[in-house]
This record gives structure tokens, C-alpha cells and sequence, in this order.
């Protein structure tokens, strides 16, 4: 098989690096090194380079700028396409949907198609954009309902895919976790409050989470906490930090390969108060160390969460974050409880049973 999936992310890209960028090259690498040939047509970074020999990269016109990358991704992918069907025998295009791309394949491409969804924004276009929200809103809503083919990630969007458009056809394939996640445990020292994820302010709810850590220091309850990962929003979050005097205790480690597993050992609880989430890879990273996760009752992050059982779903605002880290970090037999039964559910989300499932509907897809 030989296709070519479009995604403007890419796990280097210094602005992103998301978790729909990691899927996309560990389904890919793994593969490349079966056989099939993945062309990964991305944006284009400072710094890019085809660092994977089992993926054919295909960046777009790099920019020091990330709005000017995004923009470029755009206009240009659809040449990086007609590029490669002229030269390769193509069998299929996966979309990776971004609303903040505009892409519309139909232009460019003519056989069978599939789209990738790992997010739905609704109403939260407005939240996070005010009146500029309006065109992911409208792009949210044009995309999901004239396309035919989908992946979602959880059941939760596939329920909105099909409240939208309801002849489509809508497979749920959750995402996975590096192997590397695995290798590594608890240090039986742990005394962090962690978060893992991409630093994005307003999706992941890290003001709520700095906010809940400036009520702890206003209470005397001691912590250390450490936010491991990097983004576009680090020099605003550091900012906000130092504003609340939170320097001291807290540790922001900037973006981190694989060594980010040992670093999440050190956590003993892992917070992700976010605001929207497809899945939540960084949740089942936590489970695979065996570290209770208190999140946001959210669509998605619920299903990757299990309430009682893997961690604690909490409807999220700083004074409940607050209580419920002090709560859980007092229950010594809730803690073991939850780590023990968080490690047996991360096992199900290892990329080789992910990356089999989504071949399986490739190929049936292309059998039609």
C-alpha cells in the first residue's frame, strides 16, 4: 500500500508537536518498516529534517513564523499532492482535519479518502478565538458534513460526526502510546504534581491548573510540581507563574523526547484540567507508569480516563483541582488502587494493535 497522509503537525514542529503528530508517525514508521510506503506531507519548521528512513517526508515552504507555516501548509499541499501522483502510484489520501487549515482535497485528489478527527471545538471556537471563532466554527461544521470516510478517536466524536452528517462512515479507533512508556515506573520516590502534554493554555486548562497551585501555596500544603513539555504558549505560562510567585515550586522542563517518561516517574499524580480533548494520549502515558490521573469530565478525556478506577474525573475549576490533589494525595490506598488498575487499562493502547486496526480499515476501504 502506498498513500499519503496530510497533517500540518509533525512531532518536531517547535510550535505543535501534538499528540495527532505523534499518531500520525508511529502508524506511519511502523509501516514503513512492514513494507508500505506513507508519504507524510507536513508544514514546514525551522529545523525540519526527514529524521525516520521508514517515512517519506514532504514539508511545505518552511517560515520562521507560525501563522505564515500554517498559511503555507495550506495553499501549498495540494501541489505536494499532484507532485506525487504524477510521479507514484497513490492508492489512498488520509486527512488529518485541522480547522485552522483550510485544505480541500477535493480540488487535488480524486480517489479514496479518509479523515483523521481528534477534536471537536463547537462553541469553545468562540472561547478561544472570540469573534474570529466564526471560521473554525463554520470549517468545523462544512468538513464533518461533507465528508464520507472518518476516524475518530473516541466515541464521543464519532457521536458528533454523526449528529452532523449521519450517513458517514464512522470508525472509532483510539490512539496509542510509544512502547518507550512501557520501560519506564513510578520512582518510589515520587513527589511531584505532574502535567505532560503539548503548552497550550486554553485547550490543556493550565490556568486552572496554576491557579489550583497558587490556592495550595495560599493554603501552606506543600508540593513540587512539573509540567513536562513545551509550546507556543510557554513564555505567556512562565509569565503567568512568576506573576503568582509559583517559581519555587514549579519546573517546566520545555519540549522532551522519550526521556519525558522517566522525567513523569518523578509525578505521583498527573493533572489535565482541559477544556476539550479527543482522547488523551498523555493520560495513558501516565497509566503506563501506573500514576493516577485527575482530569477534566470531559468528552474524550472520559473515555481515556476511568472514573473510580484509573483516576479521578472532576468538573474542573481551580478550588475543585485544588481539593481533589490534596484528597487523592492523602489516600494512600486509593493511590495504589488506582496505579495498579491504571497500568493493566494503558496496556490496550500499545501503537502495533492501533496502527493493525487502522491498516485492516484501509485495506477494506480500498476493497469497496
Amino acid at each position: 500500500m502506498e498513500l499519503i497522509h496530510l497533517i500540518y503537525d509533525h512531532p518536531q514542529n517547535p510550535w505543535l508537536g501534538g499528540g495527532a503528530a505523534l499518531r500520525a508517525k508511529a502508524i506511519a514508521a511502523f509501516w514503513g518498516q512492514k513494507g508500505d510506503i506513507v508519504h507524510f506531507v507536513s508544514g514546514g519548521f525551522p529545523g525540519q529534517i526527514n529524521e525516520d528512513p521508514h517515512i517519506q517526508n514532504h514539508f511545505t515552504s518552511c517560515s520562521k513564523r507560525y501563522l505564515f507555516s500554517r498559511l503555507l501548509f495550506s495553499l501549498k499541499a495540494g501541489s505536494v499532492v499532484k507532485k506525487l501522483k504524477k510521479s507514484r502510484k497513490i492508492d489512498l489520501l488520509v486527512e488529518d482535519i485541522s480547522l485552522f487549515n483550510i485544505i480541500f482535497p477535493k480540488l487535488f485528489w480524486k480517489g479514496p479518502t479518509i479523515s483523521l478527527v481528534h477534536n471537536y471545538l463547537g462553541v469553545q471556537s468562540f472561547k478561544k478565538l472570540g469573534i474570529f471563532g466564526i471560521i473554525p466554527f463554520l470549517m468545523e461544521r462544512h468538513y464533518l458534513k461533507h465528508r464520507k470516510n472518518f476516524i475518530a478517536v473516541s466515541e464521543a466524536l464519532k457521536s458528533r460526526i454523526l449528529m452532523l452528517n449521519p450517513k458517514a462512515n464512522v470508525t472509532v479507533i483510539h490512539n496509542g502510546i510509544d512502547d518507550d512508556a512501557f520501560t519506564h515506573a513510578q520512582n518510589p520516590d515520587a513527589d511531584k504534581i505532574g502535567f505532560i502534554g503539548r503548552i497550550e493554555i486554553n485547550q490543556k486548562g493550565l490556568d486552572t491548573l496554576i491557579q489550583a497551585f497558587s490556592i495550595l501555596k495560599a493554603e501552606n500544603f506543600p508540593f513540587k510540581a512539573l509540567l513536562i513539555g513545551g509550546g507556543k504558549d510557554e513564555p505567556v505560562l512562565r509569565k503567568m507563574i512568576d506573576k503568582l510567585g509559583l517559581h519555587d515550586s514549579i519546573e517546566l522542563t520545555g519540549r522532551l523526547g522519550t526521556e519525558r517518561f522517566a522525567r513523569l516517574g518523578e509525578c505521583r499524580i498527573v493533572c489535565m484540567p482541559s477544556r476539550f480533548e479527543g482522547w488523551g494520549i498523555a493520560a495513558i502515558e501516565a497509566a503506563a507508569e501506573g500514576i493516577p490521573v485527575i482530569a477534566s469530565n470531559i468528552e474524550g478525556l472520559s473515555e481515556a480516563v476511568v472514573d473510580g478506577e484509573t483516576g479521578i474525573l472532576i468538573q474542573a475549576s481551580p478550588e475543585k483541582l485544588a481539593e481533589s490533589i490534596k484528597n487523592l494525595l492523602a489516600d494512600s490506598a486509593k493511590m495504589k488502587q488506582l496505579s495498579a488498575n491504571a497500568q493493566k487499562h494503558a496496556a490496550a493502547f500499545r501503537w502495533e494493535s492501533i496502527a493493525n486496526k487502522q491498516r485492516a480499515l484501509y485495506t477494506s476501504l480500498l476493497q469497496v
